[in-house]
């Protein structure tokens, strides 16, 4: 019987997947859940605070976002959100990647707040930005904000389908990201008066390369849409609502080979350094 045939094939690719020798599905599991428990294992070691007002940032456990991007040396990472009040004040990208026989780690970090902060790491100072991280912008045309949050949130994710993000290789080359289906991270800050809030992601394969941030939010008692996007890559990144460009960011090549704590980073408000393991 065709159903019977179709069992045993089943078994038999069952079996082989758990008689793979070393470098297997199971070692590579094994190998990404190690790399994922690591990269929380160090946000873990950050302190960020901001310093006017003072005040400690929270990280949200557990990362929003494992990714992998095999387009680029096997990248593998974890995205994490430091918070203010319920509030996204930091977002951080740690991934390992291969190159030259090794698999090198890297931590990146870009504020989100209006304010000067501090990151320590290891009980290191790393990351000292002292400019506003974002500049938010009222979405054009944005419909009236809903009165219930699952209406809301279908009026955030309409207004992210709207954008068309792009990602340029120094040597020309530019690649369009691919909106991923699903918010990274929903959230509402009422002191911030923020009723409801999202970050969208724009990736390749399943890595962020750039984040879009949507609110409802209350400006001087007129509710309305706003949005602005953060880096999570040091090439140029340009984002289109329409036909009208509405964001781009210079290619920084400052943050390649970077290393942790350098005086010619570590103020700036997106920062991408390497970082040995203790």
């Amino acid at each position: 019987m065709w159903y019977r045939r179709l069992v045993l094939a089943g078994l038999i690719s069952w079996l082989a997947a758990w008689s793979l020798p070393a470098g297997s599905a199971r070692e590579k599991s094994a190998d990404e859940n190690a790399e994922f428990a690591e990269f929380l294992d160090d946000a873990r070691h950050y302190v960020i605070r901001t310093l006017k007002p003072e005040g400690t940032f929270k990280l949200h456990e557990p990362a929003i976002q494992n990714f992998t991007n095999p387009e680029r040396n096997q990248e593998r990472g974890s995205v994490f959100v430091w918070l203010n009040e319920g509030r996204p004040a930091v977002l951080g990208q740690f991934f390992r990647f291969n190159i030259r026989g090794e698999r090198p780690k890297k931590h990146a970090l870009h504020t989100t707040s209006a304010g000067p902060l501090e990151a320590t790491y290891r009980e290191r100072v790393a990351w000292t930005p002292e400019q506003p991280g974002v500049e938010w912008v009222p979405f054009p045309g944005a419909p009236k904000v809903a009165a219930t949050r699952t209406e809301r949130a279908l009026q955030m994710r309409q207004i992210a389908r709207a954008f068309q993000v792009k990602l340029h290789d120094p040597r020309g080359e530019v690649s369009d990201l691919r909106l991923a289906a699903r918010p990274l991270f929903e959230y509402s800050a009422p002191k911030a008066g923020v009723t409801d809030g999202a970050l969208f992601s724009f990736m390749i394969a399943t890595d962020p390369e750039a984040i879009l941030m949507v609110e409802a939010a209350d400006d001087q008692g007129k509710p309305g849409y706003r949005y602005t996007f953060a880096r999570f890559h040091f090439w140029k990144l340009t984002a289109k609502l329409g036909d009208r460009d509405v964001w781009e960011v210079a290619y920084d090549p400052t943050q390649s080979g970077n290393t942790f704590a350098h005086p010619r980073t570590i103020k700036k408000i997106y920062n991408s350094f390497h970082v040995t393991s203790p």
